[in-house]
């Protein structure tokens, strides 16, 4: 009786020290959900700054908050937070390779960091040097590379490059990508030697023996890759041609493991342990042991993931879901998301400047709003949350790659569900192979092949009329009146005031009122893009588009007409080229075509690999501006002894001023010009020859176009040396203002009927951000 009696006053005293911390941690929580909004706000704010703020600036805000400030603990939460943020970003550029070094060759002793991504011409990789400078140093290996293992020492010498990518709006951002994973240099392998030290077990290691395991049952199947993706979230095996299948009908996310495949997993385990702990004989806390295999279960998935953003977010909202429930109490999911937003903001700070980031929290946040909002049967509230999902997201997707699926609500209601025995059961048949391969392999194998039974099914999807479109959506008011207006639609009030949601939807899927011209009749704008080593001009008029030169396509993957170019023309809005017009054969300038020409509706082709070849005597009018062919005639083709020489010349006038797209005309050219055009051939703008090269650019020819500005495109620290210092003496001889695209990103030059000088904005000034190498460092 005394027994009994003491074990249930225990019990309640517990009970009772629980219910204190519950409540304690409850109104902590209170405002948890406005802290984590600002905190984010704030870091993504101090993350997009030209240069980083130090974090002794927020020491006196924060004693001033914690003094007098009414709203202490929210102020004080975002100031840390932020300080915090600082503090990360200023370690992750201490061991940075700096500008002056770009070039420099180094012998390197480290162990591989992440799984390699082998393609047929190179090998890709992550060095960690365990604290020498650069710390992390993304490799390529392009002769010979062995097959390395993460946790392998290496020995090797390599040519390093600062962190640099090519800057263009709309385009890919390599150097913030760069700056996200902490690479601090990158570089390609020239020599080896043997390293002694023994491999180090690494959970990268780990996975890639897992993936050797597996690999002999899946070196020929289609599937391979999405099998990889959803059970070790490895995606180097998919395809390009998968890829445009998956985004074609919104179903990447399926093959990116996040909430949906962590939270299948986490449930299972958590029926499963709590089935078998109500049937183990004795008393055992069910619910507990229940939590306990379902949270274990959920860090070992992430784990094996890679640890990626969604799958960081994914575990801290089940964790804390699980503890809730393990002690009895309700925490609203709202508040467990903010948590876990809190949670990756502390452990990756720079994580806000990633598209996941937003399209993951966002689709959660979205799909928590609903589940409040939507009522009526189970059937209806399941419909209208898929589709408000989709509607929601669509913008912030239009936002962030310019494109959208409209096939997506429909493909995603019948294979979502199919996710939920579709992951469970590959991660049961790949666990078990990894156990025992000799007889699993086989079921693995043939799982492989019944998925790609019904691979051609999402084929048909993907090529359903209009079934993926492209827009653009740069605007932040647009997207922000695109969210508005989905939520409008869905909040439950009557339906004679829900159309005002609809009117707000329509600017983003470019519907409504249409925008007037951004470019006036008479007037153009000439841009240069950030191509590396190659030549892109675009020139815009009110109505028309023209393309000269493509830029580069090199064998091993990048392309900049899919990379660069096409991303560009959907970002400012033309998917529509009246004119593709390549200068001359080399690689640099017509490598990128054959992709603008796929993606995007090309009206007309002229000049190399088309059949109307660029001759001089062409002319054409465009809303206003004039396009004037000068260079080469018939017999200048005829008698050329190098692709430069034979490369078109294109005078482009208007209102506000003439400007002269060179390709990679030399010396000769240039005096044919001025022989037959003299001084005719004057132009606020020049866009320089042959990227710089000491046998273009002569002084004769600069002395009859005198420019204003000249426009350089080459390579960051292009093993050519162009643009030569001799070129850039004879252009400011002339008194031209010389931008080059190595240092300053994209140029882009307005000529306008109503301004007397052209107008040049130079993108890596105009979309600074502190991680950046410094403009001088060219």
């Amino acid at each position: 009786m005394a027994g009994a009696m003491a074990g249930r006053v225990g019990g309640h005293i517990e009970q009772q020290r629980d219910d204190r911390l519950i409540d304690h941690l409850g109104r902590a929580a209170v405002d948890i959900r406005v802290v984590a909004t600002v905190c984010v706000l704030a870091v993504l704010l101090l993350y997009t700054q030209p240069s980083l703020i130090s974090p002794l600036w927020f020491l006196a805000p924060l004693a001033l908050c914690l003094w007098r400030f009414p709203g202490r603990g929210l102020c004080a939460a975002v100031l840390m937070v932020v300080a915090w943020a600082s503090v990360s970003a200023h370690w992750a550029l201490v061991d940075r390779l700096p500008a002056s070094a770009d070039g420099d060759v180094r012998w390197l002793t480290g162990t591989v960091a992440t799984l390699p991504e082998r393609g047929p011409f190179r090998t890709r990789f992550v060095i960690d040097t365990g604290g020498e400078r650069p710390d992390r140093v993304r490799l390529s290996w392009y002769r010979d590379a062995p097959r390395l293992v993460p946790g392998d020492c290496l020995r090797i010498k390599a040519k390093l490059s600062a962190p640099h990518g090519s800057a263009n709006p709309g385009g890919f951002d390599y150097e913030a990508w760069l700056f996200r994973r902490g690479i601090d240099a990158t570089g390609y392998v020239r020599q080896t030697a043997d390293c002694s030290r023994a491999p180090l077990w690494t959970l990268a290691r780990l996975r890639a023996l897992a993936l050797a395991r597996l690999a002999p049952y899946l070196r020929n199947a289609p599937m391979r890759g999405i099998i990889e993706a959803v059970s070790f979230g490895v995606r180097q095996h998919i395809t390009d041609a998968q890829w445009k299948t998956l985004r074609a009908t919104g179903t990447t996310h399926l093959v990116a493991i996040s909430g949906l495949h962590v939270g299948l997993i986490a449930g299972l385990l958590f029926l499963v342990a709590r089935w078998l702990a109500l049937r183990w004989p004795g008393r055992w806390p069910a619910q507990r042991i229940g939590a306990g295999a379902a949270i274990i279960g959920a860090v070992t998935y992430a784990a094996l993931a890679g640890w990626a953003l969604p799958t960081q977010r994914a575990v801290v909202m089940v964790t804390a879901g699980l503890l809730a429930l393990t002690l009895a109490r309700d925490m609203p999911l709202s508040r467990a998301l903010a948590w876990a937003a809190l949670a990756v903001l502390v452990w990756a700070p720079a994580s806000v400047l990633a598209p996941g980031f937003w399209l993951s929290f966002a689709a959660v946040a979205w799909l928590i709003f609903l589940s409040n909002v939507v009522r009526g049967p189970r059937w209806w509230r399941l419909a209208a949350m898929q589709l408000g999902l989709v509607a929601a997201l669509t913008p912030i997707t239009l936002w962030l790659f310019g494109q959208a699926s409209l096939v997506s609500p429909f493909v995603n209601a019948a294979l979502i569900p199919l996710a939920g025995i579709f992951v469970p059961f590959v991660l049961l048949v790949v666990i078990a192979t990894l156990i025992v391969p000799a007889l699993f392999g086989p079921v693995l194998a043939g799982l492989a092949a019944l998925m790609a039974q019904g691979w051609p099914s999402l084929v048909w999807c993907a090529e359903l009329p209009a079934a993926f479109f492209h827009q653009s959506l740069s605007n932040v008011w647009v997207v922000a009146g695109a969210m508005l207006g989905a939520t409008w639609l869905l909040i439950p009030w009557p339906w004679q005031t829900r159309w005002l949601g609809l009117v707000l939807l329509l600017p983003a899927f470019g519907l409504g009122v249409a925008p007037g011209p951004t470019i006036a009749p008479g007037g153009y704008r000439l841009t240069v893009l950030d191509v590396g080593q190659g030549l892109s001009n675009i020139v815009e008029t009110a109505h028309h588009t023209l393309i000269f030169d493509a830029g580069p396509a090199y064998r091993t993957g990048f392309d900049a007409g899919a990379m660069i170019v096409v991303p560009y023309l959907r970002h400012v809005g033309r998917s529509y080229v009246d004119r593709l017009m390549i200068s001359h054969s080399d690689t640099d300038h017509i490598g990128g075509a054959a992709a603008i020409d796929e993606a995007l509706a090309v009206a007309s082709r002229v000049g190399a690999g088309s059949r109307h070849p660029c001759r001089a005597g062409q002319h054409w009018q465009w809303d206003g501006v004039r396009f004037a062919v000068l260079y080469p005639s018939a017999a200048q083709v005829r008698n050329a002894s190098a692709s430069n020489q034979r490369s078109c010349v294109l005078r482009v006038s208007g209102a506000g001023g003439a400007s002269l797209l060179t390709g990679d005309i030399e010396a000769p050219a240039e005096h044919a010009l001025v022989a037959r055009y003299g001084q005719a051939l004057a132009a606020k703008t020049l866009v320089v020859a042959h990227h710089g090269s000491n046998t273009s650019s002569s002084a004769e020819f600069l002395a009859a176009v005198h420019p204003r500005l000249a426009l350089i495109s080459a390579g960051w620290h292009n093993r050519w040396g162009f643009p030569r210092i001799s070129v850039l003496r004879r252009l400011r001889a002339v008194g031209a203002q010389v931008s080059d695209t190595a240092i300053d990103g994209a140029l882009r030059v307005r000529m306008s009927p109503d301004r007397a000088e052209p107008q040049l904005t130079r993108w890596r000034v105009w979309h600074r951000r502190f991680w950046q190498l410094p403009r001088a460092g060219g």
